[in-house]
């Protein structure tokens, strides 16, 4: 029978969503399907963040990171982190998100809830609407331009989760071996942590997750 083995934080990530999503949503204290679940995986906006609060009109980057996945349900839509214990911590530790990624999430939480507030008719008009509020909260960012592939994915993604729940939560999925020690809290406090275990391969990192059939 054929194994699909693999390595890291996006791997583990692929195997939480499409295995453990339950779990996961029990956790948030969402009661909402599964299979009812919008599930993005790896949605990328762009790898360049902010660059910083001086930056000049020709500077301003529109792009702003890459989620590990982001979840939509009834309830709520769930935009998360994952880490996995790649290496030895000391007991009763926190994580420490780096300001890029905590930025990436209050810009797409800005998104969420003001392109469902305002209801534009299009991306034209959102960003005419929007343009010199966002720039205030986070400088050295721009919306993306109208014309652009990034404002055709963001308005794709913004739609596709229109019918989802008001409340936009931050999650980090921690992954880790049942010997492993576990962290106690994530920093900043609005995210929720999620610990989901692990069983690696013997004598290694790796790990399976899905088995395939023999026809």
């Amino acid at each position: 029978m054929g194994q699909i083995i693999c390595y890291g934080e996006d791997a583990l990530t692929y195997w939480a969503i499409t295995s453990k999503l339950g779990d996961i949503l029990r956790t948030l204290g969402d009661n909402s399907y599964p299979s009812a679940t919008i599930i993005i995986y790896r949605p990328s906006f762009g790898r360049r963040g902010s660059i910083g609060t001086h930056a000049n009109e020709e500077q301003l980057s529109a792009e702003f990171g890459e989620f590990d996945t982001i979840l939509g349900t009834q309830q709520a839509v769930y935009l998360v982190e994952s880490k996995w214990d790649s290496s030895p911590k000391t007991r009763n530790y926190w994580i420490t998100l780096k300001n890029a990624q905590s930025r990436r999430h209050e810009i797409m939480r800005w998104y969420l809830n003001t392109w469902r507030m305002s209801q534009p008719k299009d991306w034209i008009t959102f960003v005419a609407q929007q343009e010199t509020t966002f720039q205030a909260l986070f400088p050295g960012n721009k919306l993306a331009p109208a014309d652009s592939r990034l404002a055709q994915n963001l308005e794709f993604f913004l739609n596709s989760l229109g019918k989802c729940g008001d409340h936009v939560q931050d999650v980090l999925l921690f992954f880790g071996q049942a010997s492993s020690l576990k962290p106690v809290g994530v920093k900043p406090n609005s995210f929720k942590l999620v610990i989901l275990e692990y069983k690696p391969l013997i004598s290694s990192g790796y790990f399976q997750i899905q088995n395939l059939g023999t026809g």
